[in-house]
């Protein structure tokens, strides 16, 4: 009896292994470039509306939520715990950046990121579930012939 690769438990193991070790490097690579732009200047100019700054950090760590997500198997509590300690830690980091500031409002910023992506991730594939399962189905008004 020949067993296919696909269908040894041991492959799906190691298969499913190296997805979250994936997940877990581009998580690293993605806190380093949020590090590395944490660290330059700001460019000065005028922003197209008030508050731009605010959108970015909470698109910045909605999407650091949603890597850490996927690093972590679905596990909430740790993804937001990574999550809430690196805006923090971003945050204290541009103290000691001399052309930047640290504020409470973009961390609050990245918090509510954070908590969008979260809902997203959480109830977004439920509803797309539903949604999908309505389009399918066969529509009831036809006519039989």
């Amino acid at each position: 009896m020949d067993v296919s690769p696909r269908q040894n438990p041991a492959y799906r193991l190691s298969l499913h292994a190296m997805k979250r070790r994936l997940w877990i490097a581009l998580l690293v690579l993605y806190a380093a470039a949020i590090f590395v732009v944490s660290h330059r200047s700001v460019s000065v100019g005028e922003p197209p509306f008030p508050h731009v700054d605010k959108l970015l950090h909470a698109a910045e760590f909605a999407l650091f939520f949603a890597l850490a997500w996927k690093a972590t198997n679905r596990r909430f509590a740790l993804s937001a715990l990574l999550t809430v300690a690196y805006a923090g830690t971003d945050e204290l980091h541009q103290l000691f950046v001399a052309t930047r500031t640290a504020s409470a409002l973009d961390f609050g910023a990245d918090l509510v990121g954070a908590l969008l992506a979260a809902l997203l991730l959480t109830f977004g594939g439920r509803l797309w579930a539903v949604l999908r399962a309505r389009i399918l189905r066969p529509s009831h008004s036809e006519v039989e012939s």
